[in-house]
């Protein structure tokens, strides 16, 4: 219905958190299907812009992509939090504002009061909703409708006291060790990005199979596998000759786990990349998040054997072929 930010935040209810001065970005987006990485680096143009006046941002959005969205702006911003001591929390709503039970006025409340707590500087991106605070790194959508969609290491909001229950980040000046902390990925923009965006994610089951046209027009392909990331034999065979023409990236279809296991199954691991798959820092991420860490990876030329040769000495030929 419309709702504004200041029908959701009074002005005496951020004066009583200790806010008395704040600046509002409109990304002109009304829709999480709508999301785009123009619009993602829109955000964190808006975090980067506001560093000089503020050290607290809040991100309202859609639900259906707020995992994306919030995993992205991790990868571009994270280091950059820590190392700033600044934070940026992102919310939404599971229900619209003219259903009984609206959850948007709770949700932005509670974000704000987590992105002016001092310990929020010290995490990177957040998600706020339904009284849980998660790590942008980890946090899923794990159900499509109910208020507690969102799921990880939560840390809740209590009694009005924000707590967190789980380690934080690495400090800030260990944030370059970080496993997602790439300082390639955080000089991108939208323009460089965008070549490489044609990634899809294919998930696998029993008599598991990948259509030979979706090899074709892709520029690289996320497998979601059973288990640890399994692929049966004859799978396998059919994918690895096109390891050696684009990315072809190994998860696990489950929401959190590894994706090998060389304490159980060992040489699970070996198994696959010496076919070329890549599992090396694509552990423990989800479909969603590998999709999207590829996409940055290859548009920051991490991989530089899928980058056409005319690509290799220029930033603007990155994303030919």
């Amino acid at each position: 219905l419309g709702l504004t930010l200041a029908d959701l935040l009074s002005a005496d209810w951020l004066a009583g958190q200790g806010v008395h001065a704040s600046t509002h970005v409109d990304l002109a987006v009304r829709s999480g299907a709508e999301l785009t990485y123009g619009t993602i680096f829109g955000a964190r143009d808006a975090v980067l812009e506001a560093r000089s006046s503020s050290s607290a941002c809040v991100l309202v959005t859609g639900t259906d992509t707020l995992e994306d969205f919030a995993f992205c702006l991790e990868l571009l911003l994270g280091a950059w939090l820590l190392a700033g001591g600044a934070s940026l929390v992102v919310t939404g709503s599971m229900k619209p504002s003219d259903i009984e039970g609206y959850d948007g006025r709770a949700n932005l409340q509670q974000a704000v009061q987590v992105a002016i707590c001092p310990p929020a500087r010290k995490m990177g991106v957040l998600v706020v909703l339904n009284d849980s605070i998660h790590l942008g790194r980890y946090v899923a959508k794990a159900d499509s409708q109910l208020m507690g969609a969102f799921r990880s290491h939560p840390g809740p909001v209590r009694e009005g006291r924000v707590r967190f229950y789980y380690a934080a980040p690495p400090a800030a000046d260990d944030a370059a060790h970080s496993p997602l902390a790439d300082a390639r990925i955080a000089a991108l923009d939208a323009a460089r990005v965008a070549p490489w965006s044609r990634v899809g994610v294919w998930t696998t089951g029993v008599d598991g199979f990948v259509p030979e046209g979706l090899l074709r027009e892709v520029r690289g392909l996320v497998l979601a596998a059973p288990g640890t990331g399994s692929l049966p034999s004859a799978l396998l065979e059919q994918l690895a000759p096109w390891a050696a023409r684009m990315p072809l990236v190994l998860v696990s279809r489950c929401q959190q786990g590894n994706n090998y296991d060389d304490n159980y199954y060992r040489g699970s691991r070996e198994k696959y990349e010496r076919r070329g798959f890549l599992l090396s820092g694509f552990e423990h991420l989800n479909a969603v998040q590998a999709r999207s860490l590829l996409v940055f990876r290859l548009a920051a030329g991490v991989y530089e054997q899928f980058v056409p040769a005319a690509g290799r000495t220029g930033e603007g030929g990155a994303g030919g072929g």
